[in-house]
Order: structure tokens, then C-alpha cells, then sequence
């Protein structure tokens, strides 16, 4: 026969005190020491646990905050995920995290379920959906958004200031004398700011794009852009709008015998985990997704939720390492150029400009 559960009445009568006294130690009020004590061992005793779902249907707060991302493999994801955390342990409050592996009506169905959980916020991790749509299923429940996918609606959101790297890989590459420089593209929102800002930057440093050619942001996809790429002898350094499509095209430059950086320089974007462990190092630009995740947190719970979007842009870093160097045809690359593993690696942090 199952043991019946223990309540709170249970701990009361074990601990000799007033059920008021045990609900204010339970929940950080004012306890004398002594009868903190007595609490803390009829607790112990009865092997006691608070009904969280109960005390969330009284005090209308579950302590949780529901995360939707889009999956739970990408490395990216994973540290903005810990940065969430980071900030709801600080405030005595837990995570519950969906993937809707960006399908919009999968989005819908987890944000549904996340607030029949009663989250006291949603966190939205490259959410698709529609505004009205989206409203529809979050209710009144608070929303922050990171690298939002779909338009803009009310809601607090944190993003990358996407211009500001791509402006530090190009100036990079720039100066070391590559003139033809391709570019791998992503289809999502984050990609066309991407493409955008690549050609600006080329525009900026006086030179014509080189062939742009869309990746989807996947190691597939990158390998199969790549054919594009380097079927052009001019291309000396090729800038990839997320690190997975830099691996791609390095796999593809590789089976056709094409050394990087000296026959081409690639530069990547995101720094995922693993991109200093490549052959050669990848330089990319790097997004902080910890920090961002950090910054979503604190939206949602500490707001604003009015009129007015506001927009956190997170400033992005250049990482250098030895996946690019001068071109051949600027002669003989001195040998710190040349290198495949550096000693260190250079982090650049482009300058962001205030907001108007």
C-alpha cells in the first residue's frame, strides 16, 4: 500500500507549530530560529516536499520560465540556454525548455503547453511565428525574444549586432589583400542581415563582392555551395554566415586539394565549441550566446512590456586564427602568416556605433 504523501499539516503537527509558522518558513518569511529548527526536522523526518503546482494555483507564480528553442544539438543554443539558467538561479527560478525545431506550428503547440504549465515567462529562441499568432498562444504570459526569426512585435528582444561583425571579417580580410572575396548566405532572418551587411562592407572598403551563394547555414549546405565558389580561381577568401557552412566548404576545399589559408582564406561566424579545434583554427566572428541568453532573461523578468520595442543589440567579436592569411598572389606569405596553429589567437572587437 503506497504511503500517503505528507502535507503541510503533517509538518505542523510533527514540528508543534501553527501551519502560518511552517508556510512562512517554507517560503523565506520570518521564523524564529527555534522554530526554524523544529520545521527543518519534522521536514526531515517526514521526507516532506512542497507541492509546487499547488502553491503556484495560491500565490499565481510557478517560478518556472519557459524556453522555446530550436533544437537542443546546436552548441549555440545550448549556451544561450545556460545563460537563461544563469540569471533564474539568481532569482530562485527553473528553466523548462521545448524544441520546435523551427516549425512555427510546433512552435505554437510548445509555447500552449508551456503556459498551461503556468510559466511565469516565455524566452523565444528564433520564434517564426506571426505576431497575432504568437500572442495568441503566450496570452498575457511575458515574452523576451534572441535573434527573433519572424517580424517584430511588442515584445523585449536581444539580438546580434550583425553588421558590426560582419564589417570586422571583411576589414580583416581586406587587409590582408584579398580583392575577391565570396560569401556563403544563410536564408533565415540572421542570414540576410548577413548578406546585407557583407555587401555594405564591400562596398565600404571599395571592392565588388565575389560570388554569394546560399548555404542554409548547414555543413550540407555549405559543401554544396562550395562547388560554386571554388570554381572561381579569382576567390582568395571566402566569409560563411555560420560556422556549420565553414566546416562544409573546408570538407569541399579539402577533397579538391585546396589548402587554407594558402590557397584560400575562410572565415566563419557564430565560434561554436569546437571551431578552434579545426584544421587549420577557424577564425569567425564570435556571438556571445551565454551573455545574450543572460540579457533575454533579465528582459523577461524584469520587463519593460509596453509600446515600444526594445531592441538589446549584443556587440560581436572577431576571432583570428589561422584559417586566413595574405593571398598567393601577393607572394610568399611570411611564415607567422602562414602558420596552421598559432600560438595565440587575436580577438578584435569591431567598434559599434551609437544608436541615433
Amino acid at each position: 500500500m503506497t504511503r500517503p504523501r505528507p502535507t503541510i499539516h503533517d509538518v505542523a503537527r510533527e514540528a508543534g507549530a501553527s501551519i502560518a509558522t511552517v508556510s512562512r518558513a517554507l517560503n523565506g518569511g520570518v521564523v524564529s530560529a527555534a522554530a526554524r529548527e523544529r520545521i527543518e526536522a519534522a521536514i526531515g523526518r517526514l521526507g516532506y516536499r512542497r507541492n509546487d503546482v499547488a502553491r503556484g494555483l495560491v500565490t499565481g507564480r510557478s517560478g518556472l520560465v519557459g524556453v522555446v528553442l530550436p533544437d537542443l544539438i546546436g552548441p549555440l543554443y545550448a549556451h544561450m540556454a545556460r545563460g537563461i539558467e544563469d540569471v533564474l538561479d539568481e532569482h530562485g527560478m527553473h528553466a523548462m525548455l521545448v524544441t520546435d525545431h523551427l516549425e512555427p506550428d510546433a512552435e505554437r503547440r510548445a509555447i500552449e503547453l508551456l503556459r498551461a504549465r503556468q510559466v511565469d515567462g516565455l524566452v523565444l529562441i528564433g520564434s517564426r511565428l506571426q505576431p497575432a499568432d504568437l500572442r495568441a498562444a503566450a496570452g498575457s504570459v511575458p515574452i523576451a525574444h534572441v535573434q527573433r526569426d519572424g517580424p517584430d512585435d511588442e515584445a523585449p528582444q536581444v539580438r546580434l549586432d550583425d553588421a558590426a561583425g560582419v564589417r570586422a571579417a571583411v576589414e580583416h580580410l581586406a587587409a590582408a589583400g584579398h580583392r575577391r572575396i565570396a560569401h556563403l548566405a544563410g536564408t533565415r532572418r540572421d542570414g540576410i542581415e548577413r548578406r546585407e551587411a557583407f555587401v555594405a562592407a564591400m562596398a565600404e572598403a571599395g571592392l565588388e563582392p565575389g560570388p554569394i551563394v546560399d548555404g542554409g547555414f548547414t555543413e550540407e549546405g555549405g559543401e554544396a555551395a562550395a562547388a560554386v565558389v571554388l570554381d572561381d580561381p579569382d576567390v582568395t577568401a571566402v566569409f560563411c554566415a555560420s560556422d556549420r557552412m565553414a566546416v562544409g566548404l573546408l570538407h569541399a576545399a579539402q577533397r579538391r586539394g585546396i589548402t587554407v589559408p594558402d590557397d584560400l582564406s575562410v572565415v566563419g561566424f557564430d565560434d561554436l565549441t569546437w571551431a578552434r579545434y579545426l584544421c587549420p583554427p577557424l577564425t569567425t566572428v564570435r556571438q556571445p550566446g551565454r551573455e545574450m541568453g543572460r540579457a533575454a532573461a533579465r528582459l523577461v523578468l524584469d520587463g519593460p512590456f509596453d509600446a515600444a520595442v526594445p531592441v538589446l543589440r549584443i556587440a560581436p567579436t572577431l576571432v583570428v586564427r589561422a584559417s586566413t592569411a595574405a593571398p598567393r598572389s601577393h607572394g610568399p606569405a611570411a611564415p607567422s602568416q602562414r602558420r596552421h596553429e598559432p600560438a595565440t589567437e587575436e580577438v578584435i572587437a569591431p567598434e559599434i556605433p551609437p544608436p541615433p
